[in-house]
């Protein structure tokens, strides 16, 4: 399936919900990546799924050597910078020590239960490793206004 994608110059969104079912069908979600112009806006209300969008269009567009500049008062866009190819445990538990001491296990084993979760949700999602790689690869860098948490910019 991924071959598809990767080979036609399409941006791979996942795959088609059955609207009766609401489960996933094997046919996929594609975009021409010749139809995205130099700029671009997600409008819509709140818990809509906008950032899952602009996470995944920004993830294709990586991957096929586009360049992007984001503008994210909200913060949301940083988890970009969060890949791990390796699905490694260890690179979970700085991200999830928070739930697993409200949900009282611990934060190792819930650490790689979250990875674990991740690989396979990539992986049934006919993607793999070797993608998440390519988007590994890329240089981000992540501008901070009026903060510490990136790179300080001041307008």
């Amino acid at each position: 399936m991924q071959e598809i994608y990767e080979k036609l110059g399409l941006f791979y969104l996942g795959k088609d919900v059955d609207k009766t079912t609401m489960e996933a069908t094997e046919a996929l979600t594609l975009l021409k990546n010749k139809n995205f112009t130099t700029h671009a806006a997600i409008i819509g209300m709140t818990g809509s799924g906008k950032t899952g969008l602009g996470v995944g269009i920004i993830e294709e567009a990586v991957i096929d050597n586009i360049p992007a500049i984001i503008i994210d008062p909200k913060g949301d866009m940083g988890d970009l910078c969060l890949t791990d190819p390796s699905f490694s445990s260890t690179s979970f538990e700085p991200w999830v020590k928070d739930e697993a001491k409200a949900k009282e296990a611990d934060v190792g084993e819930y650490a790689k239960k979250i990875s674990v979760m991740w690989k396979e949700g990539i992986e049934s999602s006919g993607q793999n490793a070797e993608r998440v790689e390519k988007f590994h690869q890329v240089k981000k860098t992540i501008y901070t206004p009026g903060s510490s948490a990136g790179v300080a910019i001041n307008i």
